[in-house]
């Protein structure tokens, strides 16, 4: 029953990301404030765009769009965070 649930959940944000994917971009898991502050620090000049997802389930779902749709991860991303980001 609960891995019923996870997978819903994992689903459903796949499916989020999915809708928003454009090409060139670059996937991550992150809290907001730190990102926020990274890319400025980093002066990367691209938007972002965030979608909620639980902790436990932010590296399978970027590992999903790593090795199944071939985009790039972040090298601001991190595992077990609060939200997935892209970069566009």
């Amino acid at each position: 029953m609960k891995d019923e649930k996870t997978i819903t959940e994992i689903n459903k944000v796949i499916a989020e990301v999915e809708s928003a994917l454009e090409p060139g971009c670059e996937i991550g898991a992150r809290d907001k404030a730190t990102i926020k502050t990274l890319l400025k620090t980093a002066n990367v000049d691209k938007k972002t765009k965030f979608f909620s997802c639980k902790r436990e389930n932010s590296a399978k779902v970027i590992n999903y769009f790593v090795r199944e749709k071939g985009i790039a991860q972040s090298r601001f991303s991190m595992n077990a965070q609060p939200n997935i980001f892209i970069l566009y």
